[in-house]
């Protein structure tokens, strides 16, 4: 699986997607990091609820360079007790899209690899897809 690969039908977890695509990881990079089989990074991305042990949690978040409340907002404990309030969700998710279209703004096209684009056309598609979602889930499915 290439970094490119990272882009199935269904999202469990936008924020991990856009980090893990941020970084250029596969799933195979990080779990031959974590000690774990790939199929169950794949798991925490795709699958809505899956998350990592503490422990996994963790070191992802420091491989990523990030908090691991940006990646799993839904645990932090002053907003699980705010009952996941769209605007707490939404704010790791702002930040990556904000810094993906940093990057996308500064980027020279002329210059440009395909596989660049590619991973900045995912990161960028994956945080629309998880705002749209949140968007959606806090408006009861209304545009």
């Amino acid at each position: 699986m290439t970094a490119a690969t990272i882009t199935p039908a269904r999202i469990g977890n936008p924020y991990l997607r856009a980090a893990l695509v941020e970084a250029g990881f596969t799933y195979e990079d990080l779990a031959a990091r974590l000690g774990v089989d790939p199929k169950t990074v794949e798991r925490w991305v795709n699958e809505p609820g899956r998350r990592p042990y503490a422990r996994h949690a963790h070191a992802v978040a420091q491989m990523l360079g990030c908090d691991v409340w940006d990646l799993w907002p839904a645990q932090r404990p002053d907003t699980a007790t705010q009952n996941g309030t769209a605007g707490a969700q939404a704010a790791p998710l702002v930040q990556l899209a904000h810094r993906a279209l940093q990057r996308a703004e500064t980027l020279n096209l002329a210059a440009a690899q395909p596989l660049e684009l590619a991973l900045l056309v995912g990161e960028l598609s994956a945080c629309l897809r998880g705002l749209t979602g949140l968007h959606e889930t806090a408006t009861g499915g209304a545009a």
